[in-house]
C-alpha cells in the first residue's frame, strides 16, 4: 500500500497546531428525528462558526464562535446575552478560547484559554473578570491539547466532581514521529481543583491502551488520522474509546478502571479510493490555496479529489485502517454515551446524522439527527445543538429525546 505522501506530510503539519451512520449499531429500532421535532430557541447574526455550545442549569445557553466576538449567550426565552469577547492580547481579551468546560463551574459558563492555560468566566458580561490558573503541576503552558480534530485548536475539558479533568500531552511535531503519535493516541488526564489547586494524574492513556499501530501497515510519509476520544460520564466515571478492542474503557475518579463497554461492530471497514480522498479534502486544499479557510470551485474541488483517488494504492480495508471510527464522543449526566461514527461520503472526517446512543448497561441504538442539526450536548432528554435553515442562519436549538 502506498499512499499520498503530500497529504499526510500535510496532516503532520496541521496536527502540530492541533485538536456515516454505521452499518446496524444493535437489533434496536433506530429513532428518526426530524426538523418537526426541532425546537428554536433563538438566533443572532453574531453567530458565525460554532466551536462549543453550554447550557447552564437555568436553561441559558451559550455559544463559543470561532472567531470573535467569541460568545453570544441566549435566555430560555431566546432574548439575547452579548455578543461579546474580543480577540487580542490585553487584559481582558480572549487570545485562545479553545472549548467550554463540560460540567461548568459554579454554575456558570467557562472556558479554556489555550495561551493563558487557564479558565475564565464568559457567562456574566457585565460582571467581573474571573479566571481560575491551570498549576503547572497538573499541566505546564501549552501541554494540554484535544487530540480529536487536528484541523481545530479546540481543547475539551470535563468537571468532574469538584475536580477539572484535562488532556495533557508531551509530544510535539519537533520531538519527533512517535512522540506526536502518544499526543494524539496518549494522554495524561490529569485533574486540579480549582478551589485549593491540589493537582493529580488519574490515569495515562498510553499506558492503559495497547498500541493501535501494532500490526498496522505502514507507508512511506504515511500517518494514522486517528482521534483521542474521552468523556466524562455521570458523576464518577471517566470512558476513554479502545480503538483495539472497540470498546468504551472506564475509570472512575482515582484512576481504577472499571469494566469496559462493548461497542457494536465498528461502523465500516473497508474505503474506497474516492472515498479516502473525501476524507483528507481540507488537508489536500490547504495544500493547493496555502489554508484551510479558501473556498474552491466546484471544478477544482472535483478535481483535487480525483487527484487525490488517483495517487492512493492500497485495499479498501488498508484505506479504512487509515481513518478514525468516530470523530466525537459524548456523554450525558446520567451516564449514557453518544459515539458518532465517521461517515466516509461527508468528506473532511466528518459524521453523518446518525449517532449511536450506549446506554450505561452497554445497550446500544442508532439515533438520527435531522439535517442541518449539529450536536453539541447531550442530557437525559434532549440533544442541544445550532440548527442552520436552508439560507444557513443559524439558530440555538434542541431535540426533545424519546
Amino acid at each position: 500500500m502506498r499512499v499520498s505522501t503530500v497529504a499526510f506530510l500535510t496532516t503532520l503539519l496541521l496536527a502540530a497546531c492541533e485538536g456515516g451512520p454505521g452499518d446496524a449499531a444493535s437489533d434496536a429500532v433506530p429513532v428518526m428525528l426530524t426538523a418537526s421535532d426541532v425546537h428554536i430557541v433563538g438566533s443572532s447574526e453574531s453567530i458565525a462558526e460554532v466551536v462549543d455550545l453550554d447550557v447552564l442549569p437555568d436553561g441559558t445557553v451559550w455559544v463559543l464562535n470561532s472567531a470573535a466576538p467569541f460568545f453570544v449567550g441566549f435566555r430560555p426565552d431566546g432574548q439575547v446575552l452579548g455578543p461579546y469577547g474580543s480577540a487580542g492580547g490585553g487584559p481582558e481579551e480572549f487570545r485562545m478560547p479553545a472549548g467550554f468546560l463540560v460540567g461548568g463551574l459554579r454554575g456558570e459558563t467557562w472556558v479554556f484559554d489555550y495561551v493563558r492555560n487557564a479558565f475564565i468566566q464568559v457567562s456574566d458580561p457585565g460582571g467581573a473578570w474571573t479566571r481560575v490558573a491551570v498549576p503547572p503541576e497538573a499541566a505546564p503552558r501549552g501541554s494540554v491539547r484535544g487530540g480529536m480534530n487536528m484541523l481545530t485548536n479546540t481543547v475539551r475539558t470535563f468537571r468532574l466532581g469538584s475536580e477539572i479533568i484535562l488532556p495533557r500531552s508531551s509530544g510535539t511535531l519537533e520531538s519527533g514521529i512517535f512522540a506526536l503519535k502518544m499526543a494524539i493516541m496518549g494522554a495524561d488526564l490529569a485533574a486540579f481543583d480549582p478551589e485549593s489547586g491540589a493537582a493529580h494524574d488519574i490515569v495515562s492513556l498510553g499506558q492503559v491502551l495497547d498500541d493501535p499501530t501494532v500490526g498496522f501497515e505502514r507507508t512511506d510519509g504515511g500517518f494514522p488520522l486517528w482521534y483521542r476520544l474521552w468523556a466524562v460520564c455521570g458523576d464518577s466515571e471517566i470512558h476513554v474509546y479502545d480503538r483495539v478492542h472497540n470498546q468504551l474503557r472506564g475509570f472512575d475518579a482515582s484512576g481504577t478502571e472499571i469494566a469496559p463497554v462493548d461497542l457494536p461492530p465498528v461502523p465500516f471497514t473497508e474505503v474506497t479510493p474516492r472515498q479516502f480522498a473525501l476524507a483528507l479534502f481540507s488537508l489536500r486544499q490547504a495544500e493547493a490555496t496555502g489554508a484551510v479557510g479558501p473556498r474552491l470551485s466546484p471544478e477544482d474541488s472535483v478535481r483535487l479529489v480525483n487527484e487525490g483517488a488517483a495517487q492512493l494504492k492500497g485495499t479498501p480495508a488498508q484505506l479504512a485502517a487509515y481513518l478514525p471510527r468516530y470523530v466525537d464522543f459524548r456523554c450525558s449526566g446520567d451516564g449514557t454515551m453518544w459515539l458518532r461514527p465517521l461517515d466516509p461520503d461527508a468528506g473532511d472526517l466528518q459524521g453523518g446524522l446518525g449517532w449511536i446512543r450506549v446506554s450505561p448497561d452497554g445497550s446500544a441504538r442508532d439515533v438520527y439527527l435531522p439535517e442541518r442539526f449539529d450536536a453539541y450536548r447531550f442530557t437525559s432528554d434532549r440533544v442541544w445543538g445550532v440548527q442552520r435553515d436552508e439560507l444557513d442562519v443559524a439558530s440555538i436549538a434542541w431535540i426533545g429525546l424519546p
